[in-house]
């Protein structure tokens, strides 16, 4: 039982990084400050997203554990610490699949604390992880997941930051899994409309290939 949740949630997880927003790649910064830390928790959870080694998934989560609670030791309330301690957490249920549940938890937890910091940190970057979280991972006593949770902070992201693309793919995703094919369909497109608008990037092109993919499974 405990395997097949652990793969569950490390599809969830790896699936997730594919809607969050891409960042450029950056050099793990030498100053120990705030923002150099959740810059380097950033650049090991990109790393983390194209790696197959499992080893170095492992030592990228650690990285990024020891750089969450650096930061969090220089600032407790900064929103960029509690969200890099998400991120972080993140990383660790998918180089450990089998504690996932945990961690997740956890991460739902630090979600929450960084959304009342800075609500709009990251794109609203708080209420998207938190909505892409729930709607994908599996629901009690599995795991923490919940379709109806899930839908209430994603539409808490689109209403702060309503044309940033993967607020909306996150908004289409659980609507489609809460079972409004319509809705999903519309916000879908309002995605796809949202990323056209935007300058060509590797990450533009990632937002309309999955709106195009939601838009074909409705």
């Amino acid at each position: 039982m405990k395997r097949s949740v652990g793969c569950g949630v490390l599809i969830l997880l790896l699936a997730a990084c594919t809607a969050a927003p891409k960042r450029p790649t950056v050099q793990k910064p030498s100053a120990d400050t705030v923002e150099g830390l959740a810059a380097a928790i950033a650049a090991d959870a990109e790393r983390s997203d194209r790696e197959s080694d499992s080893k170095v998934r492992d030592e990228l989560a650690s990285q990024a554990s020891r750089d969450a609670e650096a930061c969090l030791t220089r600032d407790p309330q900064a929103a960029a610490c509690l969200y890099g301690h998400a991120v972080a957490l993140g990383l660790e249920a998918k180089a450990h699949p089998t504690r996932a549940g945990e961690s997740l938890k956890n991460m739902l937890e630090a979600l929450t604390s960084a959304e009342a910091a800075d609500p709009n940190y990251d794109h609203a970057g708080p209420a998207r992880v938190r909505a892409l979280v729930l709607v994908r991972a599996p629901g009690w006593p599995l795991g923490p997941g919940d379709g109806d949770a899930g839908l209430v902070a994603a539409r808490r992201a689109v209403v702060l930051q309503p044309q940033y693309p993967p607020n909306l793919l996150a908004l289409a995703e659980a609507l489609a899994k809460t079972g409004d094919a319509n809705g999903a369909r519309e916000t879908y497109g309002r995605a796809r409309d949202a990323a056209q608008a935007l300058p060509s990037t590797a990450g533009r092109d990632d937002w309309l290939r999955a709106a195009d993919q939601g838009l074909q499974h409705k």
